[in-house]
């Protein structure tokens, strides 16, 4: 069964279309990547598909019910280019509030335990403006990781990450996908895209090139595909 379902979804700027006639479907334990050059479309996608914004055409459905209608806001979490971190509180804090509002029981051990499990722990008491963007990135991760939603979607996830907390992060999405969440993730970084998709898209100029399942697709054609668009990638 679907969770997560858009048809014909169109997005204008003015005079620029984002998105032209998107259709595509999230199951319910579906991982899937979204590659593409710079200006494909794919923030845009994800912001659609997270519901913080409103397609010009089209349909976005959430268990088989209009965003409008539904539970989705309770039960996704989205990450995009911003963390979306409140600077002047502390780390411990930001946590503190993103659990009370998602009601999360036993706070003060579930907040320990992801903070230690992100390397943040011993900086629990500093304002989250004092952090280098790394960890700013690690901390909007361990909110999200923290409110344990049915659906991720995260825009670039790894950007800011040293290799260490790359490997660290992918080991913990992968982790999440093992446990029946959905995930749907754009990066530029082909390798750990790749490891973690079972269904892989391809978005170029506001349109899919394809979306196939994993095992359909060879990674080197995407290094191809972003090599014939003049973009170098990782």
């Amino acid at each position: 069964m679907n969770l997560i379902e858009i048809k014909g979804v169109m997005k204008q700027y003015h005079a620029k279309t984002a998105l032209n006639g998107i259709d595509i479907s999230i199951g319910k334990q579906d991982s899937i990547t979204v590659f593409g050059p710079n200006g494909a479309g794919k923030t845009t996608l994800l912001k659609i598909i997270s519901g913080i914004m409103s397609p010009t055409a089209g349909n976005t459905y959430y268990n088989k019910k209009k965003y409008s209608d539904s539970d989705m806001r309770k039960e996704v979490f989205y990450l995009g280019h911003k963390t979306s971190l409140y600077n002047a509180l502390t780390v411990g804090e930001n946590m503190d509030f993103i659990c009370r509002l998602f009601s999360i029981n036993h706070r003060a051990e579930s907040v320990r335990k992801i903070l230690k499990e992100h390397g943040l722990w011993e900086r629990r008491r500093d304002p989250v403006n004092e952090l280098s963007q790394g960890m700013k990135r690690r901390l909007a991760l361990a909110k999200g990781f923290i409110t344990d939603p049915k659906l991720f979607i995260l825009d670039e996830p790894f950007t800011g990450l040293d290799l260490r907390w790359r490997t660290s992060i992918l080991a913990k999405i992968k982790e999440i996908s093992t446990q029946g969440k959905a995930i749907i993730i754009s990066t530029h970084l082909v390798e750990e895209g790749f490891a973690l998709a079972k269904r892989v898209a391809f978005l170029h100029k506001g349109k899919f090139l394809f979306i196939k399942k994993k095992e359909e697709v060879k990674i080197e054609e995407i290094y191809r595909l972003f090599d014939s668009m003049g973009e170098t990638v990782k």
